[in-house]
């Protein structure tokens, strides 16, 4: 690479580092990344910007026909092998007959927010499955199983704290993350998504990496890029495939998406030949050894967080406060009642160290401010009154960071309506927590 290429390529990555810091997707019911940059595209394509500009070299030759130019999008994808070690000791065992579980964490991308309403074995997720059991299962594939815990609106930071209810209990040998379009570059974005990456690994799973990207560009993949290498792990980039083929005017967004963010039946099965490209071709990499990062990059400060809502919760007080709420995959919760007569608090009571609140998110409605209230070994550590109404919000759950503590303590939280808003609604989804136990 010339100097002058490294310098594009270094100028293009922090620039579009910076521009993922203040872009937030919220990939939901139709969602688009809000205020999400467009990543430069030569920064998704070095090889094509090598070639217009390195003269050092003979230029790289470009496809021809329509069959190359997917054989070469489809090479495009696999950002990485990462150490095949895991990977090759799962799918040999699962080959034997061993059970093979595999799980899909992630957004409505995953969850196949355009197919899997009508059609859910059209969606990449359950296309790849099906792949890895007919290729590596044994019989009739009986031995390989498959979860999907996509769901709608997820980033990393709820992920993370979904992780021990959604994936964890499915024993998985295989997981695949994909979190790119609804994370932003804060610092509460990555802390999750490592903390995901180490739980998983920690667990023994095989993990692989999916890069996804909007119509506008939006992708954090820079920095999962950075994570996903520091740990060794297989990446797959349909952000990549997709931009070398856009580049070279092969192909446009309505090829793929009928919408700003999510992959339409054609799109799906592009993504699962990119992820089946892998698995077809993994087998054949050399093994070596995989040594595990002890320290990790980020503060990690959500790792090993687990859930708590009515099911293994109980209030110290539920007051006029209702128990079930009506957001998908979260009936689990607390609701304030909008015809109570008072207005006393729910109250909970439990022990902890990160403490999230998991609430319902609109943006309209009959949703008002919630007073909280948390205390801290009796103490008070923050009063607040709190807003569930964003233009972004369309009856999703959010997080929110209410309490945190170096070491365990009791909290106690009590959650009423705000002044003037006694008459609405708010919905308590759950708790996420971390403990030292």
């Amino acid at each position: 690479m010339t100097l002058i290429n490294m310098i594009k390529r270094t100028l293009s990555v922090l620039t579009a580092a910076m521009l993922c810091s203040v872009g937030l997707a919220a990939c939901g019911a139709g969602g688009q990344a809000a205020d999400s940059p467009a990543e430069a595209s030569a920064e998704t394509s070095e090889t094509a910007a090598e070639t217009a500009d390195d003269t050092s070299s003979e230029p790289e030759k470009l496809p021809e026909t329509d069959e190359e130019w997917h054989a070469a999008m489809i090479d495009k994808s696999l950002t990485s092998f990462g150490n095949v070690t895991k990977m090759q000791e799962k799918l040999t065992a699962a080959k034997n007959g061993e059970p093979l579980n595999i799980s899909y964490l992630g957004g409505s991308i995953t969850e196949g927010m355009t197919v899997a309403p009508t059609h859910p074995e059209l969606c990449w997720a359950n296309l790849t499955y099906e792949h890895i059991r007919d290729t590596y299962g044994a019989g009739d594939g009986s031995n390989v199983t498959y979860n999907n815990a996509g769901i709608a609106g997820t980033p990393s930071k709820l992920g993370v704290l979904r992780l021990d209810r959604d994936v964890l209990p499915s024993d998985p040998d295989i997981c695949f993350v994909e979190f790119a379009v609804n994370d932003g570059g804060e610092g509460d974005y990555q802390m999750a998504y490592e903390s995901i990456l180490r739980r998983l690994i920690e667990n023994d799973v095989a993990v692989v990496l999916v890069f996804s990207v909007t119509e506008n560009g939006h992708s954090c993949q820079e920095y999962m890029q950075s994570q996903g290498e520091y740990y060794g792990l297989p990446m797959i980039s349909y952000r990549d495939a997709l931009m070398f083929m856009f580049d070279y005017g092969k192909m446009t967004w309505k090829d793929f998406s009928d919408d700003q963010s999510h992959p339409n039946e054609a799109g799906h099965a592009l993504v699962a030949e990119m992820v089946n490209n892998y698995f077809d071709k993994v087998m054949e990499q050399p093994a070596e050894a995989y040594e595990y990062p002890e320290q990790p990059l980020t503060e990690i400060r959500p790792y090993g967080a687990h859930l708590y809502d009515n099911t293994n919760l109980t209030p110290v007080d539920t007051a006029d406060w209702e128990t079930g709420t009506s957001t998908p995959h979260f009936e689990d919760g607390w609701i304030h009642k909008v015809s109570a007569e008072t207005n006393e608090p729910i109250k909970f009571r439990f022990t902890g160290k990160f403490v999230y609140m998991l609430y319902h998110e609109v943006s309209s409605g009959n949703y008002g401010k919630a007073h909280i209230k948390v205390m801290q070994d009796g103490e008070v550590y923050d009063e607040i009154d709190f807003d569930p109404v964003d233009k972004n919000g369309w009856g999703n759950c959010q997080v929110k960071l209410i309490g945190m503590s170096p070491v365990n303590c009791e909290y106690e939280i009590e959650i009423s309506m705000a002044e003037g808003d006694e008459d609405k609604a708010f919905a308590v989804l759950g708790f996420g927590y971390t403990i030292d136990e």
